[in-house]
């Protein structure tokens, strides 16, 4: 039986989420600086968009986890 506790994955999800948002800035100041081949910084705009809709899943996803977890309490 898998027991899974709610605390350690919302601290899970939060890791993540900061995670996404630092991986949003390291692409976006690469592509800010304008040394990137065109195709490469349309790729990497690419990834930051994959992280930006992470983001709002990971937001959404942590928002009802944590009123769960308000309900329980």
């Amino acid at each position: 039986m898998i027991t899974v506790i709610p605390s350690e994955e919302i601290n899970k999800m939060k890791q993540a989420l900061e995670d996404c948002k630092e991986s949003q800035s390291v692409l976006a100041n690469a592509i800010k600086c304008g040394f990137l081949e065109d195709k490469h910084s349309l790729e990497m705009q690419e990834w930051l968009h994959y992280y930006e809709q992470r983001e709002q899943h990971l937001e959404h996803t942590l928002e009802g986890a944590l009123n769960e977890q308000r309900k329980r309490t």
